[in-house]
């Protein structure tokens, strides 16, 4: 590893020092947003119906489409939480529980961009790139609790005296996400990198431990069904490949020039490519899985930067620094409202004037409709991929008026209709004589006219 940057002479407290603290304001001011994420909902009543059985869903519950097929839910550790979570205190656990784990996050990425550089100035760099990149990914549903996982399994393998916390770590998140198969993968290419060959018992230890979660053996066809839906998993936006453009993913692009830049400084091992091609791969794959790839990569982007000198960077009092510090910590308080359902994403009052009949809708509006109305009324559909398949693109084409929709709803027993306004189904159901009952700005009813 290359030597730490240069840090100024000064004791002071320099800029680099608060910008550590500057992410707070972000994500205290995301976690305690609005609730606007389908997913979570669902998985809140999964949790529910988990504690009410005393044993984890191996069928579905929540659809009329797709009702009492197997299904093993990936998640149950999470959605047992947050089953009791709510029955507790309603939503409001939501934004303690999003900042709690988006401070472990990020301050679990600061710790392992210094250990790397020991820089300040080159932590803050990589907390300030994580900050922006992840802000939009760290949303309630279970995918949020693997980011902190990875980061500290990342952590203890970087510390031979923690290692032995790995297989119990694997163990918690192959209960609350299937993304564990990545940290296995993750950890296998760090014993080729390194050939520490003897770290292969702890590697293998980890990846049996996944097998004595509630799901069992069943882990590994969580991950199979996954492979499965790849085809259809296309067709959802947050598994389509990422726009590196786009200014929250725009981070990236500033990654991976620093490891480039880094590796032509001679920075980085040639060894450093077993972590940096298939993490790279995995960012491009799916937007969905830009956020673990970062976790991977953060490493070596602070490697990269273990030489920067900053001889600009003159101290502020301690006095003025402490000033500043303070304002930072306290302004996102200002801000903050109790934690409320999107009411603008969500089919809130459209969903009080839907009858109970089956009735047909996006996966986003499901979600919804699951936390509000089920399990007692099934929905159409949800986004749960692997459970639904080639009904996805069935939904998708019957939306858009690229297929008949006539026959489908026929078999489903299809009642009623929840569209976003504008959607080109809206257009061929009045054709056919169906009627608007309910309109706002975002949503429309419409039923079978007599």
């Amino acid at each position: 590893m290359s030597r730490a940057a240069v840090e100024p002479s000064s004791t002071r407290p320099t800029l680099f020092h608060i910008a550590l603290i500057v992410p707070w304001v972000a994500l205290i001011v995301n976690a305690f947003a609005r609730v606007n994420d389908n997913s979570f909902l669902w998985h809140i009543r999964a949790g529910e119906l988990q504690i009410d059985m005393g044993a984890v869903l191996t069928a579905d519950p929540f659809s009329f489409t797709m009702n009492g097929e197997p299904w093993l839910t990936q998640s149950w550790l999470a959605e047992v939480g947050y089953g009791w979570l709510e029955s507790s205190s309603g939503l409001a656990f939501t934004g303690v529980m999003v900042l709690a784990l988006s401070l472990v996050t990020i301050g679990g990425i600061a710790l392992i961009a210094y250990r790397h550089s020991r820089s300040v100035p080159a932590t803050a760099i990589v907390v300030l790139l994580s900050t922006v990149l992840l802000n939009s990914f760290l949303v309630p549903r279970p995918v949020l609790l693997s980011y902190p996982l990875f980061v500290l399994v990342v952590l203890a393998w970087d510390d031979d005296r923690m290692r032995w916390s790995l297989p119990f770590l694997f163990w918690i998140w192959a209960s609350v996400h299937g993304s564990f198969a990545i940290g296995l993968v993750y950890l296998g290419l760090r014993v080729l990198q390194t050939r520490e060959w003897r770290a292969i018992r702890v590697v293998l230890l980890s990846g049996v431990m996944t097998l004595f979660t509630a799901q069992g053996a069943g882990i590994v066809s969580i991950l199979l069904s996954f492979g499965e839906a790849g085809p259809y998993l296309d067709l959802i936006s947050e598994w389509q490949t990422p726009d590196f453009l786009r200014p929250d993913l725009l981070p990236v692009l500033v990654g991976l020039s620093l490891i480039v830049y880094g590796a032509t400084k001679g920075r980085l091992p040639s060894s450093s490519l077993w972590i940096f091609l298939p993490f790279v791969a995995l960012a491009m794959s799916a937007e969905r899985a830009v956020a673990t790839a970062w976790v991977g990569l953060v490493p070596l982007m602070a490697m990269a930067l273990s030489s920067m000198q900053v001889r600009w960077a003159r101290g502020f009092k301690p006095i003025v620094a402490g000033a500043f510090c303070v304002v930072i910590l306290l302004l996102p308080f200002v801000f903050i409202e109790p934690v409320v359902i999107d009411d603008e994403q969500f089919p809130v009052a459209a969903g009080e004037s839907l009858d109970d009949v089956r009735t047909f809708h996006d996966d986003y509006a499901g979600g919804y409709l699951i936390w509000r109305y089920g399990p007692e009324r099934l929905v159409y559909i949800d986004d749960r991929a692997e459970l639904y398949q080639e009904r996805i693109k069935e939904f998708v084409d019957i939306r858009a008026g690229r297929a008949d929709w006539e026959a489908p709803f026929a078999e489903d027993g299809i009642e009623q209709a929840l569209l976003r306004e504008g959607t080109p189904l809206i257009d061929d159901l009045e054709d056919a004589g169906w009627t608007v009952g309910y309109h706002d700005e975002e949503y429309v009813v419409l039923t079978p006219g007599s």
